[in-house]
This record gives C-alpha cells, sequence and structure tokens, in this order.
C-alpha cells in the first residue's frame, strides 16, 4: 500500500513544483511589466482587499498572544494616551468632532476612524499594534524603544474613545492648555492650531494646575541644567520617550534654554495624591533617602536628589509615586543606559529590592516639592517661555 503512495507522489511532486515556480515567474513578470496599477486612486480588486484584510487581523491575533497586560490605571493613562493621540495620531484617524484629514483620507488603505473600530481589538491587540505598526498602512512602530509603558497609555484611551463626546475628549486632549481666540489677520498669516497641539500644557504642570496625570513628572521648580540636559538628550533620541522625542525634535537649543528657564521659575503647583502609602514603606524609604543602603552599596538618594545636589540632577521631592516608580523600573531595566547619567543610576536602581522602590517612591511622594529659582535676566519674563 505505501509502495503506490509513494509512486502517486513522485508523480504528482514534479507537477506541484513546477506550478509553483510557474506562479513565482507570472508574478514576476506581471510585476516586471507594470500592468497592475497600484494608484492610491484605483483601489484594490475585491478579492486583494479581502486577502490583505484578512491576512492583517489574522497577524494582529497570532503575535499579540504573548502580550501580557498589567493592571491599568485607566483614569491616569487616559489624559496621557489622548494628549498624544492628538498631536501625532488625531490627523490621520480623526476624532470626535474632527474627521480624518482628506489628504489622508485618500491613503490606501485608508486610516479607521478609531472611534468605532477600535473595540474591535482586545486591549492586547491594541497594545501590539501601537507598538509594532503594520507594514504597507502607514501605520508606524513606536518611536521610543522599551518604553511599553507609554504605548499602555495609548491602550487605555483607545479602549475609552469609543464612548467619548466630542467636550470628553476635548478635556482629554487638551489638557492643562488653552485653546485661544484667532483674529482673522492671525488666521491668514499663521492659522490656527488644533488644540493647541505643541503646548507643554497639554500634559506638564502650570503656575495653577498640577500635570494631568500622576505617570507625568512635575517640570515647576526642577533645574535649568537638568531640563536642559533632559530635553536634549529626548531631541539627540539618547533618551527614550515616544511622547517627548517627536516635541523636543522640534525645539532648537534657544527654545530648550527659554523652556528650561521658565519652568524653573514655577513655584511647584501641589501634585494630586493618590492613595498614602503605609508609614512603613516611608520609614523605609526615609532611610533610604539619608542613608542608603551599604549591604546592597545603594548610595543615599538625597546625596544626589536632595537641596544640596548638581544642578543638573533632578528633584525627586514632590513628584508622584506612580511616576518615581515608573522610572526607577525603566532604569533597572536598562530603559535608560544611553547617556552617561542614566547609565549611572541604573546601577543604583539594578541593586534596589521591588520593595526598596515601592518605599523610595512613597517617600518622595509624601515630601514637599522645592522650587530652584531661575535666572530670569537672560530671557526676561518666565511667563512668556
Amino acid at each position: 500500500m505505501a509502495k503506490p503512495v509513494r509512486r502517486r507522489l513522485r508523480k504528482f511532486l514534479p507537477w506541484a513544483l513546477g506550478l509553483f515556480g510557474g506562479g513565482i515567474a507570472l508574478a514576476f513578470i506581471i510585476a516586471y511589466s507594470g500592468i497592475y496599477n497600484i494608484a492610491a486612486s484605483a483601489g484594490h480588486p475585491a478579492w486583494l482587499e479581502w486577502f490583505l484584510q484578512l491576512g492583517k487581523e489574522r497577524s494582529v491575533i497570532f503575535n499579540s498572544r504573548s502580550v501580557d497586560p498589567p493592571k491599568l490605571d485607566i483614569a491616569e493613562l487616559v489624559p496621557l494616551g489622548a494628549a498624544h493621540f492628538q498631536g501625532t495620531c488625531a490627523t490621520c484617524h480623526g476624532v470626535p468632532g474632527q474627521p480624518v484629514n482628506p489628504v489622508f483620507e485618500h491613503m490606501l488603505p485608508s486610516p479607521p476612524d478609531l472611534q468605532k473600530h477600535a473595540p474591535h481589538w482586545t486591549r492586547e491587540q491594541l497594545f501590539w499594534i501601537a507598538r509594532h505598526g503594520i507594514q504597507f498602512t502607514g501605520m508606524p512602530a513606536w518611536s521610543g524603544k522599551d518604553r511599553d509603558d507609554e504605548v499602555w497609555a495609548v491602550a487605555a484611551f483607545l479602549e475609552a474613545l469609543p464612548s467619548m463626546t466630542k467636550a470628553d475628549y476635548h478635556r482629554h486632549a487638551s489638557g492643562n492648555s488653552e485653546t485661544q481666540g484667532y483674529s482673522a489677520k492671525q488666521f491668514i498669516s499663521e492659522g490656527r492650531p488644533r488644540l493647541d497641539l505643541t503646548a507643554c500644557s497639554r500634559c506638564h504642570d502650570t503656575a495653577d494646575a498640577p500635570p494631568t496625570s500622576l505617570h507625568i513628572p512635575r517640570l515647576g521648580g526642577q533645574g535649568e541644567a537638568y531640563l536642559i540636559r533632559a530635553l536634549q538628550d529626548y531631541r539627540d533620541d539618547s533618551r527614550q520617550s515616544g511622547f517627548m522625542e517627536p516635541v523636543a525634535d522640534d525645539l532648537d537649543d534657544e527654545q530648550i534654554e527659554r523652556l528650561a528657564a521658565y519652568y524653573a521659575s514655577l513655584t511647584p503647583f501641589p501634585h494630586k495624591r493618590a492613595r498614602p502609602s503605609s508609614p512603613e514603606a516611608r520609614e523605609l524609604g526615609r532611610q533610604l533617602a539619608e542613608q542608603g543602603d551599604r549591604e546592597r552599596k545603594i548610595p543615599a538618594c538625597l546625596s544626589c536628589h536632595g537641596v544640596k545636589r548638581r544642578t543638573d540632577y533632578p528633584r525627586l521631592a514632590g513628584q508622584s509615586e506612580q511616576y518615581i516608580k515608573q522610572q526607577l523600573q525603566i532604569l533597572r531595566r536598562g530603559g535608560r543606559d544611553q547617556t552617561p547619567h542614566g547609565a549611572m543610576m541604573s546601577v543604583v536602581a539594578k541593586r534596589l529590592t521591588e520593595q526598596q522602590v515601592e518605599a523610595a517612591a512613597s517617600f518622595f511622594a509624601s515630601q514637599p516639592p522645592q522650587a530652584e529659582h531661575s535666572r530670569l535676566d537672560k530671557w526676561g519674563a518666565a511667563s512668556q517661555p
């Protein structure tokens, strides 16, 4: 019985190889001849559209199986994801009250309206798409290497987007920024930006308001030297952030210095408080901040991040617990090893236990922020960055 089967297979194999080779040759001839119209205006034949859509969906489903979603703090992540979406994604995908830009609407494939299409995907699949992008669609991969924490903020926003009204979206996406009235002359010569897309206050603190999320650092009162260094690191792609890199990339040296002087001059606005940690955790954090841990070769945090620190080191007092923990975890993973300061801090962060990370974040979050007084005579009034 086995021999007749093998004989049939030997007869069939040359035909199968011939058909396969012929198919490849035919595809090459069609491509080389140019007879297939690749114009976006021509669209896809129905069978090709079905095939591509099937391939995309099955690929996302298959490749996102390994994604392990963390427990998301939706209320704190949605404003962060919304502000980024408005600045980088809304032009293509549209938002409530703002349809897709007509130019991008004629892409092939056309970017989907995510208020309608986001429910089609699971949380894991939304994360995978935002993290890795999709070939041949114009959807890019995330620009901040190893910053999955940022991608989860976008995923949290996309989950909330389908139920948002225009007012809801505007509140989240604009953050602390203020939409301005524009005269006809300004509109003619300058245009009118939507929701002040490049405004730092979409996410960060102002003289009258805290950051829009506990996952965002307070900049008011930080040192000029530190703020200049941070913005330059983002601009040079040596500090990774899919949120900050696109913003910093548009800044020249003078603008960076002006922004640093402005934020250094602000009196820190009280951060909204999350649920307080236990007294035991804060006490362990105090010991770590003041004394360090000799056994684990951890120096006292305040030796670098206290009042008498170097001016190009950040102040941690008054930052939110969530933000400090997030940054320590990034440092422990080696996500900031590309700069000398980040590499040095990574060594310390990797020596911390999980309990010490929690304790240090709890202690510094419980401390009142201290302002760094900036030299304003170089740039004039601090209220005009």
